[in-house]
């Protein structure tokens, strides 16, 4: 296979992982933001047929069952990655296609810096109508949850449209020797991102139910530095596993 068409299909490969990558970290905040509907609804006194012990029940039950689905979502998207790493152009290839990369690479820059601009601009926005909101509602508790909505929602937007421009950037970069190597096809890597497809869904809910549904609302930030240190705790302990197997061999 000509060393262009291999970097051509790899190119594709990536572009469309990078996809189905925003996607997931996108559909994370959306389930926060469906998270925070619930609550508000509860707050809000829709389901006034339910006693505050039900809700809170199925509320929680709701979290959880929603997490473990998000779960088998992240590990699908992880194993699919796979696919990328093995269809990477060797040295040679990347070495020999460069003119057409550059020419590639300087042609799309402007694009995709602009979509990413563009991303920051609606999170910005989104952080205006939160202000408004606590401005012009007269309920603040219910006002901060609606702004929180928006601002999750706003979020997602921006990922969906950045992480696959950026990460089309750092995929040029590489390919032309600018940066070292392609640290999303790094082998040792892929620890990390076994391990934070169930940390990131399960601390999010376990965040969220402790923020507004535990005896300590003020200490359930908590959660989420305690699950990130174990995530690069057990990444490390997994990469520095797989280093000593390989020296064995």
């Amino acid at each position: 296979m000509p060393n262009d068409e291999r970097i051509a299909n790899y190119m594709k490969a990536r572009n469309s992982h990078a996809k189905t990558v925003a996607s997931s970290i996108a559909v994370q905040l959306f389930a926060l933001a469906v998270y925070f509907c619930i609550y508000a609804l509860i707050a809000g006194g829709v389901f006034y047929s339910l006693s505050e012990k039900t809700g809170k029940v199925i509320s929680i039950a709701l979290a959880f069952a929603i997490a473990a689905g998000l779960c088998v979502v992240n590990l699908l998207t992880v194993i699919r990655s796979r696919s990328v790493y093995i269809n990477r152009p060797d040295r040679i290839a990347m070495r020999e296609g460069q003119e057409a990369v550059k020419a590639a690479y300087d042609m799309a820059r402007p694009i995709l810096i602009y979509r990413i601009t563009y991303s920051l601009v609606l999170v910005g926005a989104s952080g205006l109508v939160y202000i408004m909101l606590l401005v012009f509602m007269e309920d603040t508790s219910l006002a901060g949850m609606y702004g929180r909505i928006v601002c999750v929602l706003s979020l997602a937007a921006a990922t969906l449209i950045a992480y696959p421009c950026i990460d089309r950037i750092g995929c040029y970069r590489a390919l032309l020797g600018e940066t070292h190597e392609l640290v999303t096809d790094n082998r040792p890597n892929r620890a990390f991102y076994y391990i934070a497809s169930f940390a990131l869904p399960l601390s999010l809910c376990t965040w969220y139910v402790l923020r507004y549904y535990g005896p300590r609302t003020d200490i359930a930030w908590a959660i989420l530095p305690f699950v990130a240190l174990f995530t690069l705790a057990f990444t490390f302990l997994a990469g520095w596993t797989g280093r000593a197997g390989d020296n064995d061999e």
